[in-house]
């Protein structure tokens, strides 16, 4: 970080410039923003703000399966290690999750068996299969 201001970079603190990837650039904004929306509006009830870190997208395309599922663990335990946090696995030991909350903010990080993903996406394709009776125009027909 310098002191030096660059075009552009307005929305940066004054504790300097940050040298950080563009993507991490565009959520530092995002944060300050929501600071501002939130300091200029102290009649709205403040929010809770959830930080979720998905995997990699490499895994999902470069890995069998199984090992996706390994490297998306090997990332929630970095994160995990970085948080200060032990990671969790649900009840029905589908879900490994590591999680921080910091007051009303928390940042996560979640990597799902094989087999989880695979009952869900098989329950979301029915998704569109049933659909609701479309009421009448003129809002006659009652109770049923």
């Amino acid at each position: 970080m310098t002191d030096a201001v660059q075009a552009g970079m307005e929305w940066v603190p004054p504790v300097g410039m940050l040298e950080v990837p563009a993507a991490h650039a565009a959520v530092i904004r995002g944060l300050f923003e929501l600071a501002a929306f939130v300091a200029d509006h102290p009649e709205l009830p403040a929010p809770m703000v959830r930080a979720t870190l998905h995997t990699p997208r490499e895994f999902d395309r470069e890995l069998p399966e199984a090992e996706q599922y390994q490297a998306a663990r090997a990332f929630v335990d970095q994160l995990a290690a970085v948080l200060g946090v032990t990671p969790m696995t649900s009840l029905g030991g589908s879900h490994y999750t590591a999680e921080r909350a910091m007051g009303p903010v928390s940042v996560s990080s979640c990597a799902i068996t094989p087999a989880h993903m695979a009952g869900w996406q098989a329950l979301m394709s029915y998704g569109d299969s049933v659909q609701p009776e479309a009421a009448p125009a003129d809002g006659a027909g009652g109770a049923r």
